[in-house]
């Protein structure tokens, strides 16, 4: 897996839940999160505030590519 896509809120488990079982288990894999709140209310969901890759919603497809394209090139991820 090379990155993970996932909305913050969402029925369950959300997104900050999934990405902390993730962590547990071992996985580094870079998160980039969605989501429609606003900042102030993504913490409120248990998002962390800090190293927090976000694309509001809504986007367009491209801006989709195109931050999943800048993630996934990052250097820190070459080593």
């Amino acid at each position: 897996m090379d990155l993970v896509l996932t909305d913050v809120v969402m029925p369950r488990l959300g997104g900050p839940a999934l990405v902390e079982q993730l962590r547990e288990g071992g996985s580094r894999v870079p998160v980039l999160f969605m989501s429609g709140y606003a900042d102030d209310a993504l913490e409120h969901h248990g998002a962390p505030r800090e190293d927090v890759e976000l694309i509001e919603k809504p986007f367009t497809p491209e801006a989709l590519v195109a931050r999943v394209r800048e993630l996934l090139d990052r250097p820190e991820r070459m080593e």
